[in-house]
């Protein structure tokens, strides 16, 4: 009987020990926006590093910009670089990897005639009135 009770002890000793030296599970982080825009960006692959594909490309294009871009004639309230912040997360979240040296419109409209921004000729009107990619002046 005595051997019986000296290895319940030392099985309760061991449980012990090991429930003592137990750690608990770490919490997991939460997940950043940049996190999610890069899986984005690594699921639709890199669309954005070639001219954009004629799929994309305005369905309408002006005939004022047929020897600029073959673009669109848009009227923006702003244009941004390609490597400004706001214009680098919206089209990452549609895949676009724009050249840092890119002109891309802001919140543009077909509302030529009393244009309060910039004209731009866009190849890539998708987006608006919120971004059109791959601007040039007009």
């Amino acid at each position: 009987m005595a051997l019986f009770s000296h290895l319940t002890y030392l099985l309760a000793l061991s449980l012990a020990a090991a429930l003592v030296g137990a750690k608990p599970a770490p919490a997991p982080e939460p997940a950043l926006i940049s996190d999610l825009v890069a899986g984005v960006q690594t699921l639709v692959g890199n669309i954005g590093n070639a001219p954009p594909p004629k799929l994309f490309w305005t369905p309408t294009p002006s005939p004022q910009c047929a020897a600029i871009n073959q673009g669109q004639l848009q009227c923006c309230r702003g244009a941004l670089a390609g490597d400004q912040p706001l214009v680098v997360f919206l089209a990452g979240i549609y895949g676009y990897k724009l050249n840092p040296n890119d002109v891309n419109g802001i919140i543009c409209d077909d509302q030529l005639a009393q244009c309060p921004g910039v004209k731009l000729c866009c190849q890539i009107t998708a987006l608006n009135p919120l971004l059109s990619l791959y601007c040039q002046d007009y």
